[in-house]
């Protein structure tokens, strides 16, 4: 009968509140790790290949708007 508990979806043993601290210093960890990556900076040669790449699609825009609709 102790196993129908745990088929009813309780936990007997509380492993649920354990399950969750492990989760909230998951989600605590990766809050860390989004924030240093945020914080860093972009390299140069990223922004002016992205510039390249719109200026590319600027000049492509133009030709490819009048056969496609």
């Amino acid at each position: 009968m102790g196993d129908a508990g745990k088929l009813n979806g309780k936990d007997p043993d509380g492993r649920g509140g354990q399950r969750r601290l492990g989760n909230r210093a998951i989600g605590e960890r990766l809050r860390q790790m989004y924030d240093g990556v945020v914080g860093e900076s972009v390299p140069d040669d990223f922004f002016k290949l992205l510039e390249q790449a719109e200026a590319k699609a600027r000049s492509g825009n133009t030709s490819q708007t009048d056969g496609e609709a």
